[in-house]
């Protein structure tokens, strides 16, 4: 009986989604470099839109935009906005593209990324895959 009481416990401390949580479905996007500048690119599907961004350095830096006035599409394979936001070298980020679909309802782009200068003074980028 002390052990179901003690697994009971524990489960409805942890926050388990149950059936009233709504799990909001993500997909990864890959982080590269174009002409030296960071480039998320698109996973996006027409349809798509996105209405809000966040951007976290492992330095507690953070940008949040939000535009469901005006979302913004950008076709598989383009970079995705990131505001001008100066990726440091030596910083790990984390993105999170907040999309809404006509088709599937809502859903993240998420990517997590290092980006760093190596041997040779190369600017690069690193996917937490």
């Amino acid at each position: 009986m002390k052990k179901f009481i003690v697994l009971a416990t524990a489960f409805l401390l942890s926050g388990c989604p149950g059936p009233g949580d709504r799990m909001v479905s993500r997909s990864s996007a890959t982080a590269t470099l174009k002409e030296n500048n960071v480039c998320i690119l698109s996973p996006m599907k027409p349809g798509e839109q996105i209405i809000a961004v966040q951007i976290y350095s492992d330095k507690d830096e953070k940008l949040i935009r939000t535009f469901e006035a005006k979302p913004v599409y950008v076709a598989r394979g383009g970079c995705l906005p990131v505001f001008d936001y100066s990726f440091i070298s030596g910083q790990k980020y984390s993105i999170a593209y907040d999309v809404m679909s006509v088709n599937s309802g809502s859903h993240l782009i998420t990517v997590e990324f290092l980006k760093y200068i190596d041997s040779s003074g190369n600017i690069k980028v690193r996917n937490a895959h």
